[in-house]
């Protein structure tokens, strides 16, 4: 068992960042009283003048794939189940009734500040997945999800489906659903404005920080941000060109030019705040609740803390970084980014060589000779790309992607460069992205060893990134040093950061398939109850583990890697360094696992106790410092004690062959096999909605899981001790 050596762990909170500028409400959005309003663009209706921006856009996971994801949909749908449904979007003449007699609807949300859980889960997903399509859906002939009219009423089993199935519309603009829950989108059907995801407007229609929103008044988390509908869009220049055709005003308000250009601007979706209410008797209550004025009500954990940690890292300084200026995500992420060039520069003992941010190439800003009236001349600025490229990879088909998005998605594969040099394809982007996250060595390792005597490999690894290295999502980001002490002959005589082929019977692989790409590292053995589901044999309801849960650990033990645990809190050193964040859940003395002992018995904490879980719905906590802190050198030690002469003789081998080779390896794996299975289960046909959402299966992860391996490497060899 995991024994919690802290309850609660968690970052220090921040002063306002951000000052007011236009504090609306959470779901709506007035005109901005300058401008006409204008409906909500697809950004097909940019494309005439901003022909690169889309073309970079539409292969941006992003932008529209995101909403079309098997994962994002799992995980939305997996939430439900657990907490009654409440994650999916309320409006204006929504019923539900909170338990004060108050109706839950949008109109509870001209109120300063949440104070109410609920309103805070309501649509949580949505608020910034799609934040514009969620503030419609109060004029209930613009509406594209179905409002939650009440708990136990939106999620019966025969009904409940994913997300994705109402973001399809056919020629006449109207919504179609697959004939199939989660199924293929009907022939001729196209992606509708919510099927686009993030588009040009969710940026660039910004007004400013919506504080009320922000559950410290500090701009962090959750879409605190608000939005015009308006003629308005705001661009990163001032005195702009008039557009042609008056199609839209570009904006000269500095206020909103410099929050556009500040990562101020990614603050408000880039830290996730997830709500938590009271469990039931008993359970814990120590969830974070410095909320604002009138909040107390309103319980969470922190789910990603991206901005948070850029705003107290390195690189939110002039002086803590080699760069000497501040380095904002946009200089990454929107910059020549790691295609400009290289820097070297030391940081502690270690030299790094590593891509230079902030390179922005020259460009115009739209397509001289179309997109001003009488060809009024345009001039070339330093301009952003708009791939947004980051860690994340379809996990679609290519007929998939050409039917969720549109015909001419780019392959995430596809070869070729732009005139920049930089990658057509995502997945080059994305492994050169991560392979300038991260540096290792291991010149600190013993110089020598000797037979039945320790030595110890000293591995130095430096996170690169503007925010922890890896961050997001917990459980879905994983990197870990693969490690490997072999002889001369190239005997194997320690090894960490492995995987092994096995079959994985409860999604149907029966035998190992030869993948090493489905494996989940040694560190943990656990397979997760996927929650409520219906009894085939009787088709009654049937709750596994104990109580009525759900997505807890039906096998939870230690595997013969392990390591994680030992090293943060123990200092054990040996076994595997892995870098993440970490659901969590926390459980009290005297409360239950959820599983049973080998005699068939309930286990019961029998001391403060913590594991891991893969439902952020289940989860109350997460530990986030496991990964590694931007520019902070950290050296992990591995303890061997090689074999004897005794030893090696019992085995067969006679000698081991002098020098040794120490192989210390980065790899990157994007989503753990075992996180993927639980949501296949989840989903599935026996999982709470008792029929198959269509969502992942292990075919699917099969195919289209890749990890890439040695982000970073280094090598050294250690000699015998004379």
């Amino acid at each position: 068992m995991r024994n919690c050596p802290l309850l609660w762990l968690s970052l220090s909170f921040l002063p306002a960042v951000i000052q007011p500028l236009v504090a609306q409400t959470a779901t709506s959005s007035p005109t901005d009283g300058t401008f006409n309003n204008q409906p909500y663009q697809p950004p097909e209706n940019c494309l005439p003048c901003h022909q690169r921006q889309y073309d970079e856009l539409r292969s941006a996971v992003k932008s529209g794939y995101r909403n079309a994801s098997p994962l994002q949909n799992g995980l939305e749908l997996s939430a439900n189940f657990l907490n009654g449904g409440l994650l999916r979007p309320v409006y204006a003449d929504s019923q539900i009734v909170l338990p004060d007699g108050t109706k839950l609807n949008t109109n509870m949300f001209t109120t300063p500040s949440f104070t109410e859980i609920r309103q805070v889960q309501a649509g949580f997903c949505l608020s910034c997945h799609n934040p514009h399509i969620e503030r419609m859906g109060d004029d209930p002939t613009r509406r594209v999800f179905p409002a939650l009219d009440g708990v136990g009423t939106a999620f019966q089993p025969e009904s409940i489906r994913p997300l994705r199935d109402y973001m399809m519309i056919n020629s006449s603009g109207q919504q179609v659903l697959p004939s199939e829950i989660g199924g293929m989108p009907p022939a001729g059907a196209t992606r509708s404005l919510a099927g686009a995801g993030i588009t040009c407007d969710v940026c660039h229609n910004i007004g400013g920080a919506d504080l009320n929103r922000s559950f410290q008044q500090d701009g962090f988390a959750n879409m605190s941000l608000s939005l015009n509908h308006s003629l308005e869009k705001v661009g990163p220049f001032s005195f702009p060109v008039l557009p042609k055709g008056g199609f839209h005003v570009a904006s000269n308000d500095q206020a909103k030019i410099s929050l556009l250009r500040s990562a101020a601007l990614c603050n408000s979706c880039h830290d996730v705040r997830v709500p938590l209410g009271n469990e039931g008797p008993g359970d814990l209550q120590h969830y974070e609740h410095d909320m604002n004025p009138g909040g107390q009500n309103v319980t969470y954990f922190r789910l990603e803390n991206l901005s948070t940690e850029w705003q107290t890292g390195a690189y939110n300084s002039t002086t803590e970084n080699p760069f000497g200026q501040v380095v904002r995500c946009q200089d990454c992420h929107m910059s020549q980014f790691p295609y400009a060039g290289d820097s070297t520069y030391q940081v502690g003992d270690m030299t790094v060589t590593s891509p230079t941010p902030a390179v922005f190439f020259t460009n115009y800003a739209a397509v001289p000779g179309v997109s001003t009236d009488g060809n009024y001349p345009l001039y070339k600025r330093s301009v952003v790309n708009h791939h947004f490229t980051g860690v994340d990879v379809p996990l679609l088909y290519p007929n998939e992607l050409s039917a969720y998005l549109d015909p001419g998605y780019p392959d995430p594969n596809g070869t070729g460069t732009d005139e920049y040099g930089i990658p057509l394809g995502l997945e080059a982007r994305r492994e050169a992205l991560l392979k300038a996250a991260i540096r290792i060595n291991l010149d600190k390792s013993d110089k020598t060893f000797a037979l039945g005597q320790p030595f110890t490999v000293r591995a130095e690894a430096i996170a690169l990134t503007g925010h922890r290295f890896p961050a997001g999502f917990s459980q879905e980001r994983t990197t870990y040093i693969q490690m490997q002490v072999t002889d001369d002959n190239g005997l194997v005589l320690y090894q960490s950061g492995y995987v092994v082929d096995k079959p994985h019977l409860e999604t149907g692989e029966l035998s190992p398939d030869g993948n090493l790409n489905d494996e989940d590292l040694e560190h943990i053995h656990a397979v997760v109850d996927p929650g409520k589901h219906v009894d085939r044999a009787t088709g009654a309801p049937y709750v596994t583990g104990q109580g009525n849960n759900g997505h807890t650990n039906q096998v939870f033990e230690l595997g013969p890697d392990d390591g994680p645990d030992a090293r943060v809190y123990a200092g054990t050193t040996e076994g595997l360094v892995l870098f993440r964040n970490e659901l969590d859940r926390i459980y009290l003395p005297g409360q239950s696992l959820g599983r049973t002992d080998a005699n068939g018995e309930p286990v019961i904490a029998k001391q403060p106790h913590y594991e891991e879980t893969f439902s952020a719905a289940f989860a109350n906590s997460v530990d986030n410092y496991r990964s590694l802190r931007p520019l902070t050198p950290r050296t992990f030690l591995y303890t061997i004690t090689l074999p004897t002469q005794a030893e090696l003789q019992e085995m067969g081998v006679s000698s081991i062959k002098a020098p040794l080779h120490i192989h210390a390896q980065v790899n990157y794996e994007h989503f753990p096999p075992l996180f993927i299975r639980f949501l296949a289960r989840t989903t599935g046909e026996n999982g709470p909605a008792g029929h198959d959402m269509h969502l992942l299966t292990e075919q699917r992860l099969d195919d289209l899981v890749k990890n890439i391996q040695s982000l970073t490497s280094a090598d050294v060899t250690v000699s015998v001790k004379e």
